[in-house]
């Protein structure tokens, strides 16, 4: 499978784990995205993939092309904006599970991402999914234009496409999650436990599930932290329990255990494996800092084989 995705990489500065930015001497310096990360997951697992995005013509813009081109990701589409400034955001690690982040984002060179850019991206690669979140249309109408350009050429060349919900209060274009649901018609669809709410009235992850598959959306994933995760298509449901692993850095758990369950569909593998994969992604992604430095290579996702217990 050949996946591409489009969305906005920024700067990352990141303090010590308890140490509060107001008396950190020194950050951790890095790059995060949501649409980036999954890129790089599945680059990591064998799987082809593309990242379309904006970036500044600045340090952090090449920080990130670099990257994600060290990472194997496809980054041909990546175009650089003369007069906008790659976004940046501070993340502060109050503890390992209380995370604050302050995001310096407003006319940003991702949210200048255009349908052009999509245009361009499907002339050079073509994908067999693309994946995309509910940040990226928020950021603009530029943005928010390219995403569905990206569903409209997916479905033209007979590619699937999956939505992660990915809902930010922050972000005022967030406010209709459920519009962008029926705008893109997903073939799966990613939603945190805490996000329900913005794409149905149903609170309860099993029933939100079969809500949505109602609706119309074939595979509805839901993520649910420490209590693991649930997958329903059709009228078929699949549970799995998280690992229990020693956290350090929940930020970017979730776009890691898409990554794998991707990865894991990209194989032709039953729900129930690819669930198993995407939790073990996620597993790695906590167990260490950074939204992405910690996600498994193939052969280190083989080594937990039979570690994941699936309830059904």
């Amino acid at each position: 499978m050949r996946v591409l995705t489009l969305g906005e990489t920024m700067g990352l500065a990141v303090s010590g784990s308890g140490e509060p930015l107001r008396h950190a001497t020194s950050v951790r310096l890095s790059v995060a995205g949501a649409e980036s990360t999954v890129a790089i997951g599945l680059s990591r697992l064998g799987v082809e993939a593309c990242w379309v995005g904006v970036v500044g013509a600045d340090e952090l813009g090449a920080r990130i092309r670099r990257e994600l081109r060290a990472e194997g990701v496809d980054v041909r589409s990546v175009r650089t904006a003369a007069d906008a400034a790659t976004g940046f955001m501070l993340r502060e690690l109050r503890t390992a599970e209380l995370t604050r982040v302050t995001y310096y984002r407003s006319g940003s060179a991702g949210s200048r991402l255009a349908p052009r850019d999509v245009d361009a991206a499907f002339e050079r690669f073509a994908p067999d999914l693309v994946h995309i979140t509910g940040i990226t249309p928020a950021l603009s109408d530029d943005a928010c234009a390219a995403v569905l350009r990206g569903v409209e050429l997916a479905r033209s060349a007979g590619a699937e496409v999956s939505l992660d919900v990915n809902y930010r209060p922050s972000l005022p274009g967030s406010a209709d999650a459920m519009k962008i649901v029926r705008s893109v018609e997903p073939d799966v669809l990613f939603v945190g436990g805490d996000e329900l709410r913005a794409v149905c009235d149903e609170p309860d992850p099993e029933r939100a599930a079969q809500a949505l598959v109602a609706a119309g959306v074939p595979e509805v994933v839901v993520t649910l932290g420490s209590a693991g995760a649930l997958a329903r298509v059709g009228d078929s449901v699949e549970r799995i329990a998280a690992l229990a692993v020693h956290v350090i850095d929940v930020v970017g758990a979730g776009d890691g255990f898409v990554a794998g369950y991707l990865a894991a569909r990209a194989e032709g593998l039953a729900v129930a494996e690819r669930l198993r994969w995407g939790t073990i992604c996620a597993a790695y992604s906590v167990g260490s800092q950074g939204d992405w430095e910690g996600l498994p290579t193939r052969a280190e996702l083989e080594r937990f084989a039979n570690t994941a217990t699936t309830e059904r």
